[in-house]
């Protein structure tokens, strides 16, 4: 029945795309003035040689600096130029809006200042021009200083229309109908693949033959060559290597050893998902880290406690990003706040002062903190509700891990490895290649950072370390660290007196993780294909059409939870929203009671936590996939049973939360207090707890390779 009722709203929502508006061409072209910041024109002091618009601009008379980390650009108008196009609309305003952030950003990030623009009042003198014209599939860029002595050059673009959210749709509608999320995902690919088709004058056929092809020579292609710059390689290899670690720790009795160890405060299912729980809050550097770190060493503890894969996953993700994403010493703070910091001086502060609104942001983060509080709650009372009560009966009760015809993304020759016969269990195995892990991957964090440098800024300031976290490398970190940790593993292996088993124990891990693999380049695809259908764009335009004050921190959570969930990345999402967010909920927040910067905080969390939100619910996000590969579980499953989960927190984020807060003024405080009481309350009435409890006693037959099956 839930199989039925998911299928029908994927449905729905899928017919519901072509009853959508097109989408508006002029207010999508005016959330084009950040992008073309990056357009390469001729420089006229160099011919032959090419610049950015944003480095010609800084070249300027308009622009100049200052000593006190200040900067004024003169800025005489930016308008768009569109047939039909009334010159009083407020999309000009709009695209002069979107130039003044990008700018912001630009100088923040390659200048270190601050930038104010000013409006033209030397006739003289008129100051920067900027000129969009929306043409017939293309933008044609003018700027200078005058119209004579401008610049111009034209950029292919196409509005994007309701068809940029057929991939996504298409990819949940057949994973939710076949629960084979390989098939659903290349679908949705090659949907936007062959929708991009449409732009070029051509029949049908050609459509669907050119579609196909750049579903592998362009997509595809890109991923492995990873030229956006992602670090694609780089999360494969750490993904291979780390699960590679924990097969060779497994064959010489080191996660034995360990398990062990955790078993004297895990003696029941309940308490080894607490245990699960808070080695997720303890792991806060990083979400890739924590997910895969987590699921795979916990694994064999929850299988012994028959424990469903799905459960595994859920504690696993649900911990992943929102623990990181609060973590004030994690990798993502300084992503989160070079989003939004460049934009400060809109509400009257520096750009210095990012870290400060961060941390003020930080009470309000309603979902996330209420994500790990219901965590906390579902382990410790061993209450479910939904699809994920019937995985824990069905795990308890007959042993099945994983629901009859489900795919785990790790298969069973893996998953029921067992430490090689004559071994003596030891937990240092294991302990000692993880400790590495850590340690390698955090001094690679810091050192790739600059922290060691002469003239690095403080690591213990919260502004410093951050600093050195967002210059740092995140991925290669991670490589680096479980690649160590793998030739460790393979050293400690060696000492007990393994040789062929431990190439034995990583070759079956390598070859078990194809379906894994796939899902994981399929998930990156689909968001590239997204991207250049601009379904974020779309989304933005046709919901963020508000400006009721009291409702915008809630608007923000539901636009950022759309496109999060649409394109698979929180991240991705904070960086195309937040920019927009400071000013116009400043503004708004000037009109009421609330103020501006109250109301600039709320919607900055508001955005953090609805992408975050998003992404957990999305089967094409990677942290979701990542999630899956860690547990060993099937990927629909793990999406269908989480959900639930995640849709009730935000129901609570948002009616104890954000309305109250923006409304009522009411302190965060007593906000998370209802939240808690409203999740404790829900899970009371709904919850039920799995039949079996499962005890050591029957460790030997949960263990077994038949559980995993």
């Amino acid at each position: 029945m839930t199989r039925f009722f998911g299928s029908l709203l994927a449905l729905i929502a899928l017919i519901g795309v072509f009853l959508l508006p097109k989408g508006d061409t002029a207010a999508q072209a005016a959330l084009q003035g950040t992008k073309i910041l990056e357009v390469e024109f001729e420089d006229p002091q160099e011919p032959g040689n090419s610049l950015a618009l944003w480095e010609l601009v800084l070249r300027s008379p308009n622009y100049s600096e200052s000593e006190e980390d200040r900067a004024v650009l003169t800025l005489a108008y930016a308008r768009l130029q569109m047939a039909g196009l009334d010159p009083l609309a407020p999309d000009h305003g709009a695209f002069e809006d979107a130039i003044i952030r990008g700018l912001r950003q630009k100088v923040a990030n390659e200048r270190g200042r601050e930038l104010a623009v000013v409006p033209s009042t030397d006739p003289s003198t008129l100051g920067m021009i900027f000129l969009l014209g929306v043409g017939e599939g293309k933008l044609g860029i003018l700027f200078g200083s005058t119209p004579s002595e401008s610049i111009t050059s034209e950029l292919q673009w196409s509005p994007a229309s309701n068809l940029s959210l057929l991939p996504p749709l298409v990819a949940i509608l057949l994973a939710v109908l076949l629960r084979r999320p390989v098939v659903s995902l290349f679908a949705g690919v090659f949907a936007g693949s062959f929708v991009l088709q449409q732009a070029f004058d051509q029949s049908l056929f050609f459509e669907v033959v050119f579609g196909f092809r750049d579903v592998f020579t362009v997509f595809l292609l890109d991923e492995v060559l990873d030229k956006n710059g992602n670090g694609r390689m780089h999360v494969v290899g750490f993904v291979v290597a780390m699960l590679a670690m924990v097969g060779v720790i497994t064959k010489n009795g080191g996660i034995r050893g360990l398990m062990n160890i955790v078993a004297r405060w895990a003696r029941s299912a309940r308490s080894t998902q607490v245990s699960t729980w808070f080695m997720g809050l303890a792991v806060f550097f990083d979400d890739y880290a924590n997910t895969i770190l987590v699921g795979s060493t916990m694994r064999p503890l929850t299988d012994r406690y028959r424990i469903a894969r799905e459960k595994l996953a859920f504690i696993v993700d649900s911990t992943a990003a929102p623990v990181a994403g609060l973590s004030i010493f994690s990798t993502w703070i300084a992503f989160e706040v070079s989003t939004f910091s460049a934009q400060l001086p809109a509400a009257g502060l520096s750009p210095d002062e990012g870290y400060m609104v961060f941390i003020d942001t930080l009470p309000y983060r309603f979902y996330c903190i209420l994500t790990l509080i219901l965590v906390g709650l579902v382990t410790s009372t061993g209450r479910d509700f939904g699809p994920m009560l019937g995985a824990e009966r069905r795990a308890r009760t007959t042993g099945q891990l994983v629901r009859k015809g489900g795919t785990p993304m790790v298969s069973d020759v893996v998953t029921a490895m067992s430490p090689a016969e004559g071994i003596t269990i030891r937990a240092w195995r294991a302990l000692v290649p993880l400790a590495v892990f850590v340690l390698v991957t955090c001094y690679t964090i810091l050192d790739t950072g600059g922290a060691f440098e002469p003239q690095a800024p403080s690591l213990f300031t919260i502004g410093g370390l951050s600093a050195i976290l967002g210059d740092s490398d995140s991925y290669a970190a991670l490589w680096r660290g479980s690649s160590l940790g793998f030739l460790v593993a393979v050293l400690a292996s060696l000492t007990a007196g393994l040789r062929l088993q431990i190439l034995d124990a990583a070759w079956k891990t390598l070859t078990s993780m194809g379906v894994a693999l796939a899902i994981l380049f399929l998930a990156w695809m689909i968001g590239a294909v997204c991207g250049a259908l601009g379904t974020a764009e779309y989304l933005t335009v046709l919901l963020g059409d508000f400006e009721f004050p009291l409702f915008l921190p809630v608007i923000l959570f539901l636009l950022s939870g759309a496109i999060a969930f649409a394109t698979g990345s929180s991240w991705s999402t904070m960086s195309i929203l937040l920019p927009l967010v400071v000013g116009l909920s400043f503004g708004l927040g000037e009109r009421i009671e609330l103020g501006g910067y109250a109301l600039m905080i709320l919607s900055i969390g508001a955005v953090l936590e609805g992408s975050i939100f998003g992404d957990h619910c999305s089967p094409i996000s990677d942290t979701t996939v990542l999630s899956s590969v860690a547990s060993a579980c099937d990927h629909i499953d793990h999406v269908r049973t989480q959900a639930p989960y995640a849709i009730l927190t935000m129901v609570a984020a948002i009616v104890v939360g954000y309305l109250p807060a923006a409304a009522f003024g009411l302190h965060p405080g007593l906000s998370l207090l209802g939240g808690l009481v409203l999740l404790f309350v829900v899970l009371r009435i709904l919850g039920k707890r799995a039949d079996g409890e499962v005890g050591p006693e029957l460790a030997t037959v949960a263990n077994s390779p038949e559980v995993g099956s």
